[in-house]
């Protein structure tokens, strides 16, 4: 049964293991939930929190479900690893990674975009991420019915059955029919950047592909702990998922701090 992580104790065994792969999502996890996701934040402390742990080493990645200009900008910091889109594009050593596959999409979601350019429903945004299209409906009045509403314009597009349709907190996204996650996205990076041990943090059902992804590594034999953000739109399939949990953006920069803290001393 996942328990409330509440100090360092369980994962200390880990930091043993340099350099550490420290993995999270962004939204729900580093940035505050908000009606409007064009006015998500990075909180203050876990930026600066996430800098002095680059600086001690630790291999920090952000996989998210924002594109990837746009996570780059969240966090505005170097020395730090994306795989955006929900791992179609990664941003690894100053260089920015597509597959070819993905391409053909982008040009596909447009048409998706343009023929769902005339919805008007009241608190309903479309989100063009290039290859992957997102209809979010949080500010909807009546959320269930935006939804409905958005499903069937979708069905009747035929150029959005040529993506897969995805559903995470209020938001309907259009992806590749790929066989890319966020879990596949972090067993692609955790060797590439060399950690010998992993931490994943994340809060939304998208984020389980993760916590399996860390599984597996553990089974291949890399040390590796999951921790799911509770907050008021975690599903409890999320939290059930992980090792531990913390509380909220304060518990992931509560656990940022003693991870800090708790980090061998760098040799001379």
């Amino acid at each position: 049964m996942t328990e409330q992580l509440r100090e360092i104790g369980p994962l200390r065994t880990l930091l043993a293991y340099p350099p550490l792969g420290l993995i999270s999502d962004i939204d729900g996890t580093l940035a505050p939930i908000v009606p409007r996701p064009e006015e998500a934040a990075v909180s203050p402390r876990s930026r600066a929190l996430l800098s002095a742990l680059v600086e001690r080493g630790v291999r920090v990645a952000l996989i998210t479900g924002r594109a990837l200009d746009v996570a780059r900008t969240m966090l505005a910091l170097e020395g730090v690893a994306y795989a955006a889109n929900h791992g179609l594009s990664l941003w690894l050593e100053g260089r920015e990674e597509t597959p070819a596959s993905v391409a053909e999409y982008v040009s596909r979601a447009q048409e998706v975009m343009r023929g769902l350019a005339g919805l008007d429903i009241p608190g309903v945004t479309l989100e063009d991420k290039g290859p992957v299209l997102a209809v979010h409906y949080r500010r909807a009045v009546n959320e269930g019915v935006a939804r409905g509403t958005v499903l069937r314009a979708i069905e009747a597009l035929p150029a959005a059955q040529a993506f897969r349709l995805h559903e995470g907190r209020k938001v309907i996204e259009m992806r590749p029919p790929l066989a890319i996650n966020k879990g596949t996205a972090l067993a692609a990076l955790a060797p590439r950047l060399g950690v010998r041990a992993v931490i994943c943090l994340g809060d939304d059902a998208t984020d389980i592909d993760m916590f399996r992804a860390v599984d597996r590594l553990r089974e291949g034999g890399l040390p590796g702990a999951t921790v799911a953000v509770r907050n008021e739109e975690a599903t409890p399939e999320v939290l059930a998922s992980a090792d531990y949990w913390v509380e909220g953006v304060p518990g992931v920069e509560w656990l940022l701090q003693e991870i800090l803290s708790a980090l061998p001393p760098t040799p001379p």
